[in-house]
């Protein structure tokens, strides 16, 4: 968590037909709201990689539908972003664009939006993460996609995972919280003390294909056919399952493991614990080198122990590739028919489905075939419009107050 304030200083407010002007004084104090969405963009930038590509995403495919709402769209120009195409969504006509620099992590962010929402006076503030602004004047709808440092002992430090509890104990005084499963609708509910009735599922969405890169092989990965797992090595990756299903594969192992991810020097490597034996651990890798994986792997395998939703089986769906994933039910309530579920702690089972799925090229075309099926469900669109639903709701139960 980075709780570094950026200081707060006011951009002015730019019209959307014209970002290069200036917008009126009563524009910029609120004037007629009604039927406006504030939307939080700020996240859409290159520190907030998966949420900011969530933040984009929606962004986009709730412009795209029908309907009359106008946005109001919160956004940091401090903020680093590399990755996302802004102008198109600052030029759209049912856009106001408003910029100031607060920090999305920051008390003095929490404090400034809070404000600048009562000046731009809206009937709902939307936000991607789960943070509430102090005192919004307007219902609020936050998004919490997992509860994790909650329900296992690592990954934050002591005082971090309090001030996580404190925040989140906050965000249940939002009209609504949306997060991405039914699973993570109970977690929440659970381990924060909130009434699920005031939690909606909202599914993620497929992000459109972008030509922003090209596919690259990384450099380190050696010859030969792979099986591929995606993710940082945290305990509940469950990445020493796998280690000792390749121990146990020994040279009859059919595939090198090729393991790509951040990694986190607390914890073991997925190598040390496998000894080497056929595992490739390329650590980090751009998102081009992450797309040539993703192509050319033979299957993914997700041995996670614990996930909110679990985006990287949605990805090998995009890419038609099989996975064999653990049998917990997040994954079962994602994979709906697509995957090969396994003991998430029993190595003998994985070793034996990666074998069992290597050798059977029906079974690997019949996945790959399911799989893009199920990719073509989760679209952005279907994603805005069940978050376009919530927004409705919230709007309307405040009227109706």
């Amino acid at each position: 968590m980075d709780l570094a304030d950026s200081g707060g200083s006011t951009i002015e407010s730019r019209d959307p037909l014209d970002p290069g002007r200036v917008a009126s004084p009563s524009r910029e104090r609120g004037g007629d709201r009604a039927g406006m969405l504030a939307y939080d963009l700020r996240f859409a930038t290159d520190h907030f990689s998966g949420i900011g590509t969530h933040a984009f995403c929606l962004l986009q495919a709730l412009l795209e539908l029908p309907g009359p709402e106008r946005y109001a769209v919160l956004w940091n120009p401090a903020l680093t972003n590399t990755r996302f195409d802004i102008g198109p969504l600052r030029r759209h006509p049912r856009v106001t664009w408003f910029e100031r620099s607060y920090a999305p992590l920051s008390p003095g962010g929490l404090l400034g939006v809070g404000r600048w929402l009562k000046q731009i006076r809206p009937s709902v503030y939307f936000s991607p993460f789960y943070l509430l602004p102090v005192a919004p004047g307007c219902p609020s709808v936050l998004t919490v996609h997992d509860v994790w440092p909650l329900r296992l002992p690592y990954g934050l430090e002591a005082w971090k995972r309090g001030l996580y509890r404190l925040l989140l104990r906050r965000a249940t005084r939002a009209r609504f919280m949306i997060t991405s499963s039914e699973f993570s609708r109970r977690e929440i509910g659970d381990l924060v003390r909130v009434d699920t009735g005031r939690i909606r599922v909202v599914r993620l969405g497929v992000p459109p294909a972008r030509d922003a890169f090209d596919a690259r092989r990384p450099a380190r990965l050696p010859d030969g056919p792979f099986a591929l797992v995606v993710g940082v090595n945290f305990p509940y990756k469950n990445l020493e399952t796998l280690a000792r299903a390749w121990n146990h594969l020994g040279s009859e192992a059919p595939l090198r493991l090729v393991a790509a991810g951040r990694e986190d020097p607390r914890f073991p490597r997925l190598g040390s614990l496998a000894g080497e034996r056929g595992i490739s651990v390329l650590g980090p890798v751009g998102q081009s080198e992450l797309e040539w994986l993703y192509a050319n792997a033979v299957m993914l395998l997700f041995p996670t122990l614990y996930e909110g939703f679990g985006f990287p089986m949605v990805e090998a769906f995009v890419h038609g590739l099989p996975v064999v994933a653990s049998d917990i039910p997040p994954l079962r309530e994602l994979g709906n028919g697509s995957a090969r579920f396994v003991d998430p702690r029993d190595e003998a089972a994985w070793a034996s489905a990666v074998v069992e799925l290597a050798r059977d090229e029906p079974a690997r075309r019949r996945m790959r075939e399911a799989g893009l099926e199920r990719a073509g469900q989760l679209t952005y669109r279907a994603t805005a419009e069940a978050t376009l639903a919530v927004l409705r709701e919230a709007v309307a139960e405040e009227r109706a107050a």
